[in-house]
């Protein structure tokens, strides 16, 4: 007869990344993949009816994660060299053979649970706390029958009222019952409203981890939101005055089409949606203050290169043919087909760049700060008028109300000198689709560049 011992709290198991082969620990990967899939069905709880019904995915990630979770307890189990009977079959035993042999030679799979599995429980307020328990009352026996009498004057089947002390069941409650059952009613949907806000925050924090976990890939160029247009409003008296809103200056830059091209565009553009104007040392104070993981200071930022943090990744597959096991797993060729497209989108995007600083007359920009004298070159940035031309930190700069479209620029600035140049900048504007600027029509741009050559 197998004794039980008493109820002990379960102690959590924290699992090496390492068998002792070296390799990845069975028992943590399952862990993380429990761990990763709670949280997948934590932020499909949260945009549940957010015009999607996802009832049906969160039934089945429900399910996938109990699984997951029960795996990787089973895994534990095992890391945890707790007292297994022997297994009745040969193979790898399932999770579930692995709880039975576990209770089969007396030990409690409880006492052990993997780390980072189980979730926090939310902080429940401790005024809604004393609130349910002071409305709650001990029945003193929580199965009697009502004391009351029905209208035939025989006295009630029905049960009590349980959790408020009654001595009746809910059709003949006293005044002073049918109180008290208010209040717990009250006080159960304070306790009960406090989880689901902390589920929520709960909910709300995770999506900002993964935004920032996945949201923010290296090779992807984001930009900021666009500010709203002002409205335009039709005045139907025909002596008011006309409206005078005009768009807002970073729009004007946006619909230039020179933002797409620049690489690391979003940041400069950032820092002008908090403040109007700036100086070069401003920015780079404002712009290395966003993602202060990446840049410790103003300088810094400045000297960095402007495809830092947006190039492809540089661990390239070994050659085909030189490790055939790997060449021979499923999805390895679409990965090699996927990486050699994002290199020469990259590879494209960098020489054509360059091609167009160039054929623009500039300097080539390499650091941030290369490219915000470009943009000061080509009209994205202008000095602000009325201020000090120079202070300890350089002049004041603000986007212009009027930037001139890269057609425009570079059929201004476009070199006789730099023929090949001129025609890859025309050609790299072209595939970006960069919007043909009214005033300079296509033939006018493209005869620039055949009489260059």
């Amino acid at each position: 007869m197998i004794t039980t011992e008493p109820h002990r709290p379960a102690r959590t198991v924290p699992l090496p990344r390492r068998n002792h082969h070296g390799g990845h620990s069975p028992a943590w990967l399952l862990a993380q993949a429990a761990q990763l899939s709670w949280e997948i069905h934590s932020i499909l709880t949260l945009i549940h009816g957010a015009r999607l019904n996802l009832t049906e995915e969160l039934s089945l990630q429900y399910e996938t994660t109990q699984a997951l979770m029960n795996a990787a307890h089973a895994g534990v189990l095992v890391e945890a060299r707790l007292p297994l009977a022997p297994s009745w079959s040969s193979g790898v035993p399932r999770p579930r053979s692995v709880f039975a042999q576990a209770r089969e030679a007396g030990s409690d799979p409880q006492s052990v649970l993997p780390e980072m599995i189980v979730p926090a429980k939310p902080a429940i307020p401790a005024e809604h706390l004393q609130a349910l328990i002071e409305a709650s009352r001990p029945d003193p026996f929580p199965h009697a029958q009502c004391a009351g009498v029905n209208l035939k004057g025989a006295r009630c089947a029905k049960r009590i009222f349980t959790g408020i002390g009654a001595a009746h069941c809910h059709v003949h409650l006293t005044s002073a019952e049918q109180q008290r059952r208010e209040q717990l009613r009250a006080a159960r949907e304070q306790v009960r409203q406090a989880e689901e806000d902390a589920v929520e925050s709960q909910q709300i924090t995770l999506a900002h981890e993964w935004i920032d976990r996945y949201g923010r890939r290296p090779h992807r160029v984001e930009l900021p939101t666009l500010p709203p247009r002002p409205h335009q409003i039709t005045l139907a008296h025909p002596d008011a005055p006309a409206s005078t809103d005009q768009p807002h200056p970073i729009i004007t830059a946006y619909e230039s089409g020179w933002l797409p091209l620049c690489p690391r565009a979003g940041e400069i553009i950032r820092v002008f949606l908090d403040t109007p104007r700036a100086t070069a040392e401003e920015i780079a104070v404002h712009a290395a203050a966003q993602t202060p993981s990446r840049w410790s200071d103003a300088e810094q930022w400045l000297d960095s290169s402007i495809w830092d943090g947006i190039q492809p990744p540089l661990e390239h597959l070994p050659v085909t043919g030189e490790a055939p096991d790997l060449d021979e797993y499923p999805g390895i060729y679409t990965l090699r087909l996927q990486m050699i497209s994002d290199e020469r989108t990259w590879n494209h995007w960098e020489s054509g760049f360059y091609a167009l600083v160039q054929a623009c007359g500039h300097p080539a920009v390499e650091t941030m700060a290369d490219l915000v004298a470009f943009w000061q070159h080509v009209g994205i940035l202008t000095q602000t008028q009325g201020a000090p031309s120079s202070s300890p930190t350089g002049p004041q700069l603000m986007i212009s109300a009027t930037t001139r479209s890269p057609w425009r620029v570079l059929h201004a600035m476009g070199r006789p000198q730099t023929p090949h140049a001129l025609m890859q900048a025309v050609r790299f504007l072209t595939q970006a689709a960069v919007p043909w600027d009214r005033e300079i029509s296509p033939s006018e741009v493209f005869d620039l560049a055949r009489i260059a050559i």
